[in-house]
């Protein structure tokens, strides 16, 4: 994908492959909550649509983490970035307008298909090339990517599938790894517990939250250093933003 000869047709010289994969029981379960009642919810959230004012809180915090994702990233015309869990493509559009040739995936087919929709004809310069696939399936040359961005999944994930999940896109990057993760404090336990009780009936998924030092780990054995965080509070919205850059 970095080469510098590219077809009119298609620009780039490779995609991201998906191998054979079975996933965990908590990775068919986030797969199907975003090809069911979640993709109806998290379409309106990331759109542009009037929404519950409770939506609209995580909207905003939602656009505020892309806005300071967005401040990490240099614009460029010959980087290249890989979009891992990009949902309906907010991020993957704003790097591809800011010269990056990006590759993005999401395990929820459904949201791939309203990302091409939505997105068509918005990039300045090359389309962001959308996919269908999961993070335990992801295959490309090592290194293939200047920049990898995972927003938005990891909090769905026990930790050792993060561990997992992490290891796998350290290896597709050459440069950089940037993600977010919801801190485990006494506060988010609380909104958590909440959710939980509010949502009991209708809830596919859980939230996992990790400390610091957990993240820094995993991504230490991935051969990457966290060299900046970020946390993003907006009322109960809570995220953060790690930047990790490669070490080994």
């Amino acid at each position: 994908m970095q080469s510098d000869v590219r077809s009119a047709a298609d620009p780039r010289t490779h995609a991201p492959a998906f191998a054979p994969h079975r996933p965990s029981e908590i990775g068919e379960r986030v797969r199907k909550y975003f090809e069911t009642s979640g993709f109806s919810r998290w379409t309106a959230i990331y759109g542009t649509g009037d929404i519950p004012p409770i939506w609209k809180i995580v909207r905003d915090g939602h656009q505020r983490v892309i806005d300071h994702v967005l401040e990490w990233t240099e614009p460029d015309r010959h980087h290249t970035a890989l979009d891992a869990g990009c949902g309906t493509g907010n991020l993957a559009i704003q790097l591809a307008n800011r010269g990056y040739e990006v590759d993005a995936f999401d395990v929820s087919a459904p949201m791939i298909h309203f990302a091409k929709y939505i997105n068509s004809g918005k990039t300045k310069g090359i389309p962001p090339s959308f996919h269908v696939g999961d993070i335990g399936s992801v295959t490309a040359e090592p290194r293939s990517y200047d920049l990898v961005c995972c927003l938005d999944v990891l909090f769905h994930y026990p930790l050792e599938e993060v561990d997992r999940m992490l290891s796998s896109l350290a290896d597709l990057s050459a440069a950089k790894l940037i993600g977010t993760f919801a801190q485990r404090t006494p506060l988010n336990d609380f909104w958590m517990r909440v959710g939980q009780r509010l949502h009991a009936k209708n809830r596919m998924t859980k939230l996992f939250m990790f400390s610091q030092s957990e993240i820094d780990a995993v991504l230490k054995r991935a051969g990457f250093k966290v060299v900046r965080t970020k946390r993003i509070k907006y009322f109960f919205y809570d995220s953060t933003v790690f930047e990790a850059v490669r070490t080994a």
